[in-house]
């Protein structure tokens, strides 16, 4: 008797939930450049605003193709901002997505290009922002360095898995700006060099995320 083939694996549906940088990213065609990514289906929704309760509770809300997990990514150009807000929102993100049955996998913040790294232009658009009051690259990094503190912090609490971008494209542990080959040209933005690191951490993670549930 021949045995009856088995049944495909129903691939793992993963939502990332960004703004520019993950848009830029194209998670959707990740298992076409990682092999390791074939047991999973991605799809991106946008969202240009740090708040993204209304596109998450649309992602959740779904009566076909929700997700199994939610990859919810914040953008530097929010930083630096309303630090306890933002943790109340994620907090809550997080509670809304476990009640769906929903993984949640938070993420941090993708850092800039320090100012010390900048062209002298640029530098000197920061040195003027410090005596008008105005925020600076300085104080933008340092609002993301501490939200991606809490979120690792938050996530160890909680037992969450997070996926970390900042980690892979710092400079180095002792300076956490964005590495200076990896941006597009604005000091914000990502290259293709800087995706093809984060396509590396992106399985890793999930499959951590899926053996927690």
């Amino acid at each position: 008797m021949h045995n009856k083939p088995g049944r495909p694996t129903k691939k793992k549906h993963v939502v990332l939930l960004g703004a520019s940088v993950g848009q830029a990213w194209s998670i959707e065609a990740l298992p076409d450049r990682v092999a390791a990514a074939q047991g999973y289906r991605f799809e991106y929704a946008g969202e240009y605003a740090f708040d993204k309760t209304e596109a998450l509770r649309k992602i959740l809300q779904r009566k076909e193709n929700r997700p199994d997990a939610v990859l919810i990514k914040e953008c530097a150009a929010y930083f630096p901002g309303d630090l306890h807000r933002y943790q109340e929102l994620l907090k809550e993100w997080v509670k809304e997505c476990r009640k769906a049955n929903v993984i949640p996998i938070p993420t941090t913040v993708v850092p800039v290009v320090s100012t010390k790294n900048k062209p002298i232009k640029e530098r000197l658009k920061d040195f003027i922002k410090t005596f008008l009051g105005r925020p600076t690259t300085a104080t933008q990094l340092e609002g993301i360095f501490r939200y991606n503190d809490w979120v690792r912090a938050y996530a160890a609490q909680e037992g969450l898995t997070v996926l970390d971008l900042e980690a892979p494209l710092r400079t180095s542990q002792g300076d956490r700006s964005l590495r200076v080959d990896l941006h597009s040209g604005d000091g914000l933005h990502l290259n293709s060099t800087a995706y093809g690191i984060l396509d590396t951490i992106v399985v890793p993670t999930l499959d951590r995320a899926f053996q927690k549930k």
